[in-house]
């Protein structure tokens, strides 16, 4: 049986948790543990906070049953971690994740989707989690030029690129099991933590690299990889309302969800979800131009269940509510004047 939540009802778990429970304690400045929610599951989380922009997670629990979180369109900053043992999917975002295995999430917009965590056996592993401004800060050069390969990290107002299944080198496992038993307390253990972390995360970003390389490297796709690419376009379109899943449209036309991922970028020069959110805008801009249906109405015609979702995502493309734009339609405004005011 799958224990089904929404954001709500699973962030209102936690802070029952924590006003009921005398040992989530912060034992330090820059810690704080918190037992897990004993109605889904039992178990710790372990929260440090780094510096300022980076966050550093501990966690180690078993879930009840099966675990399904309803996330809505959020803003993201960058994360990555590693699973020891257990077992994460999203099916929406095209994210597996296995034992043994690391995933990377880059800054920007996430979509709407369901999370999903195993149940019935031990979830442990790390996460961390670095302000988007901060990387710029680490890694740009003399001149503020940031690396072309770690731009896809930073989308700000574009959908976040998520990377999943990821090789824990020998060294990543060194270095994460040295965070998570890490000997010392106090500000030393402050310091040890930081250090580890910047550690960690130069790895991941090695590890990064060449697969940006590969994928820039690759300037010709077989024929019929772009039939099939521009028939997942096609369904992804026709679908709009209600669209597939990654996993889901890459299996429909045969093609891995990695190389659906690049074909999109080398077609159409944007991501699967950006190509999707582009078409539904557009659809959304001309629904409102017509007049026939009410913000709520535009909102699910294009497939989304949340008005004020709906409402931030027009706003994001075309710089303006919806409302007003509407408004601006009935009282004969050109549609140039509300877009550039």
């Amino acid at each position: 049986m799958t224990i089904n939540l929404s954001t709500t009802n699973y962030s209102e778990l936690w802070e029952e948790q924590v006003q009921d429970n005398n040992e989530n304690i912060t034992s330090n400045d820059f810690e704080f543990l918190s037992r897990f929610p004993e109605t889904i599951g039992q178990g710790y989380i372990r929260e440090f906070s780094i510096c300022n922009g980076v966050y550093l997670t501990i966690f180690d629990y078993q879930l009840i049953d099966d675990l399904s979180v309803q996330m809505f369109v959020r803003e993201h900053i960058v994360e990555f971690g590693i699973i020891f043992s257990g077992f994460f999917w999203s099916d929406e975002a095209g994210v597996r994740v296995s034992p043994k295995e690391s995933c990377l999430f880059g800054s920007g917009i996430a979509r709407k989707e369901i999370a999903n965590w195993q149940g019935k056996k031990q979830n442990f592993g790390i996460n961390i989690h670095i302000e988007p401004d901060l990387l710029k800060v680490f890694f740009s050069d003399s001149l503020g030029q940031f690396p072309p390969e770690l731009l896809p990290l930073i989308k700000e107002n574009d959908w976040q690129e998520c990377f999943s299944g990821l090789k824990v080198t020998p060294a990543m496992h060194v270095v994460a099991q040295q965070i998570i038993n890490c000997p010392y307390q106090g500000f030393t253990q402050q310091i040890y933590l930081q250090s580890k972390v910047f550690e960690l995360m130069a790895l991941y970003l090695e590890q990064l690299q060449p697969s940006y390389k590969t994928q820039n490297s690759i300037d010709k796709f077989k024929p019929e990889d772009i039939d099939r690419i521009h028939q997942a376009k096609n369904i992804l379109l026709t679908r709009y309302h209600n669209p597939p899943s990654l996993l889901e449209l890459s299996r429909q036309v045969g093609l891995n969800d990695f190389k659906l991922k690049i074909g999109f970028r080398h077609c159409f020069g944007t991501t699967v979800f950006g190509c999707l959110h582009q078409y539904r805008m557009e659809q959304a801009q001309k629904l409102l131009e017509q007049g026939d249906l009410t913000i709520t109405g535009v909102a699910r015609a294009v497939g989304y269940a949340n008005r004020s979702h709906f409402a931030a995502a027009f706003k994001r493309k075309f710089g303006v509510n919806p409302s007003i734009y509407s408004n601006s339609r009935k009282y004969g405004d050109s549609k140039k004047s509300v877009l550039e005011s």
